[in-house]
C-alpha cells in the first residue's frame, strides 16, 4: 500500500468518526445513553442509542472515540505526575526493557485491563510499584488502555454485516479510492496487478456481482443500498429477479439394473425478487438459492447483480440486514464505477500530415509518400480517466504491425504504469515519425492505428476493459 493510500485511509477514518460523533452530540440524550451503555458494555443499548440518531452503522467509530477520550482521563487519574523527560531512543529503550517480559504475561495484561475498567487507583499503584514502573506510569497506562478498550469495543460493537466482494474482487483488495486489484475470486476473472502492462487499479462497470455476510443469526431480510457520499443519503439498489440454482436430490435409478445405473444429480433454476411498495429492495434470506450461498444466515452469500450505469465516479455501498425487531447496517464500502469511454467519442482521433524539408505541411489521407519527401506528423488524441494502455501502430498486410516511435525515440504506445493520473493523450499531441528509418517498415499500404483501453473490470472480469480505435491510411514507398 502506498503512503498516499495510507493517508487517504486515515482521512476516511477521521471523517467518518467526525460525522458520527457530530450527529450523536447533537442529541445530548442519545449521547449520554450511548456513553452509559459503553461503560456498561451493553451492546444492545449502545446500538439502540446510536440508532436514535441514525448512526448504528458507525458503532466502531463512536466506540473508538469514547475509548481514546476516556483513556486520557483514566491515565491522568492513575498517573497525575507524568514523566516530563524527552521521549527519545534511550528512553524508549528503557521502557522496552522494563515492560517486554510483562507484555508476554497474559495474566499481567488481564489484571491491568480489569484495573483500568474499574478505575481502581490503589490497585494500579500497587502494580506499578511492584514492577518498578513509576517512570513509565503514564505511557504504560495509555498503551494498555488502548489495547483493553479495543477488546471492549469488540464486545460493544459485535461484527456488522459486511460486503465481502465487489465484481469478484475481495474488499481487502479495494483501496480508499475505490479501485480494485486482482487476483480475483474465483481465480482467472481478474489477474494480479501488473501496472507496467496496464493491469491494476481497476474501476468496475457493467453488471457487478456483490457478495456479503450477514453477521446476524436471526436475520430474515437484507437490502443493498448505494450513495454518492459515505454519510448518505442512501437509496436501495433495485434490480430485476435474481436467478440461481438449487441442488435437487437424485431420483432412484430405474429398473431392471439398479446396480449398474447411476442417476446423476441435477439442478433446478429458481428466481427470487425484491420487495416493492413503500419499503422496496428487500430480499428474503430463506429464498436464497444453493448457488447463492444457501438459506442459512451463516456464510458468504451472493447478494445481487448490480446493473451499474453512468455517471462514472465514486460510490458507497452498504448492506442492511433485519430480523423484524432489529436492523443492522454495514460500514460503507467504496467502489469506483466506469461505464463510459475511452475518449474522445465516437472514437480516438489520429491525423497524418507530411512535413516537407522546408517546414510546410500538407494532409495525408490514403496518400503515397516517398523517402525524401519529408517526415510524417502523427497527431493523436486518445484518453480515459482510468486509462490502461494506448497503442499507436502501423499495420500492413500479412499481419505486419509495427509500433510507431518518434524521431526523438519516444514510443507513442504507453501504459498507465501505476500512475492513476495518467489519462493518455487528453489533448491532440503531435509526434514526428520517419518510417524510412525503421527497418521493420517495408513498402506497403498501412493503416495507422491509435487504440486505447481502460482498466475497468466489466461484468466481473478484466480482459482489457472498454476499448476504442481510430485510424488513417497511408502508402509508404521507397
Amino acid at each position: 500500500m502506498s503512503e498516499e493510500t495510507k493517508h487517504e485511509l486515515n482521512a476516511v477514518e477521521l471523517q467518518q468518526t467526525g460525522e458520527a460523533i457530530e450527529k450523536l452530540s447533537a442529541n445530548p440524550g442519545a449521547f449520554r445513553a450511548a456513553y452509559e451503555a459503553f461503560i456498561a458494555g451493553d451492546a444492545a443499548k449502545f446500538g439502540a442509542a446510536l440508532g436514535t440518531v441514525g448512526i448504528e452503522d458507525q458503532c466502531h467509530w463512536v466506540c473508538r472515540f469514547f475509548c481514546r477520550k476516556r483513556c486520557v482521563g483514566v491515565c491522568r487519574k492513575f498517573c497525575p505526575k507524568p514523566a516530563t523527560g524527552e521521549v527519545n531512543a534511550e528512553e524508549i529503550l528503557g521502557f522496552a526493557k522494563a515492560v517486554g517480559s510483562l507484555f508476554r504475561d497474559p495474566g499481567f495484561a488481564k489484571r491491568m485491563c480489569e484495573i483500568i475498567r474499574s478505575g481502581n487507583v490503589e490497585a494500579w499503584n500497587q502494580e506499578i510499584e511492584r514492577n518498578k514502573l513509576q517512570q513509565y506510569c503514564y505511557q504504560l497506562c495509555i498503551i494498555l488502555c488502548a489495547e483493553c478498550c479495543q477488546e471492549h469495543c469488540q464486545k460493544v460493537c459485535p461484527p456488522l454485516p459486511l460486503i465481502t466482494r465487489v465484481g469478484s474482487i475481495p474488499i481487502t483488495q479495494i483501496n480508499a479510492l475505490g479501485y480494485g486489484n486482482g487476483p480475483s475470486i474465483p481465480i482467472g476473472f481478474v489477474p494480479p496487478p501488473n501496472p507496467l502492462a496496464g493491469v491494476g487499479d481497476h474501476p468496475f462497470g457493467g453488471l457487478v456481482w456483490l457478495m456479503g455476510i450477514f453477521n446476524m443469526p436471526t436475520a430474515k431480510e437484507y437490502l443493498v443500498e448505494v450513495s454518492s457520499a459515505p454519510g448518505g443519503p442512501y437509496s436501495p439498489i433495485l434490480v430485476g429477479p435474481q436467478g440461481g440454482y438449487d441442488q435437487v436430490p437424485p431420483q432412484p435409478p430405474p429398473p431392471p439394473f439398479p446396480e449398474l445405473t447411476v442417476q446423476p444429480p441435477f439442478q433446478q433454476f429458481r428466481t427470487r425478487s425484491q420487495s416493492g411498495g413503500v419499503d422496496p429492495g428487500w430480499f428474503q434470506i430463506d429464498e436464497l438459492t444453493d448457488s447463492d450461498g444457501g438459506r442459512l444466515t451463516t456464510g458468504e452469500k451472493t447478494l445481487l447483480m448490480w446493473p451499474t450505469s453512468a455517471p462514472d465516479g465514486v460510490y458507497y455501498l452498504r448492506l442492511r440486514v433485519r430480523d423484524g425487531a432489529t436492523t443492522r447496517v454495514s460500514s460503507p464500502q467504496v467502489v469506483r464505477l466506469d461505464n463510459t469511454g475511452p475518449f474522445p467519442l465516437p472514437r480516438p482521433i489520429i491525423t497524418l500530415q507530411l512535413q516537407k524539408p522546408d517546414g510546410t505541411r500538407s494532409p495525408l489521407k490514403c496518400a503515397k509518400v516517398r523517402k525524401g519527401d519529408g517526415v510524417i506528423v502523427v497527431t493523436v488524441q486518445a484518453y480515459d480517466p482510468n486509462m490502461s494502455q494506448i497503442a499507436v501502430t502501423a499495420r500492413g498486410n500479412s499481419g505486419l504491425s509495427v509500433p510507431i516511435v518518434s524521431t526523438t525515440s519516444v514510443p507513442l504506445s504507453e501504459t498507465y504504469n501505476g500512475d492513476i493520473t495518467n489519462q493518455g493523450y487528453v489533448v491532440p499531441t503531435e509526434f514526428l515519425w520517419d518510417p524510412w528509418s525503421d527497418p521493420n517498415i517495408v513498402p506497403c499500404c498501412y493503416l495507422i492505428y491509435v487504440e486505447v483501453w481502460d482498466r475497468t473490470i466489466l461484468n466481473n472480469s478484466w480482459s482489457g476493459g472498454h476499448g476504442n480505435a481510430g485510424w488513417e491510411a497511408i502508402n509508404i514507398v521507397i
